[in-house]
């Protein structure tokens, strides 16, 4: 079982993998010790993540990914 990537267009990896997991804004949130409107300025891409290494791991926690399948998922290089 994986989450799918890509799915709907316009959507940003970050809001694919929340709702995936069935997760609202506020409850992860939450889990990364960030406020709401920082999380919805991520997903909408206005401003990249900037996220430490424990909230990349708390994030992949969340969503019930591999922390070494996050930048696959998200077409990233390296966290």
């Amino acid at each position: 079982m994986g989450i799918e990537v890509g799915e709907l267009e316009n959507n940003s990896p970050l809001r694919q993998l929340r709702e995936a997991a069935n997760l609202t804004q506020e409850q992860l949130s939450v889990r990364l010790s960030i406020s709401t409107s920082t999380l919805r300025r991520w997903e909408n891409g206005d401003v990249e993540p900037a996220m430490t290494r424990q909230q990349w791991q708390e994030f992949c926690e969340a969503i019930g990914v591999a922390f070494d399948e996050l930048p696959e998922l998200l077409n990233l290089r390296s966290i």
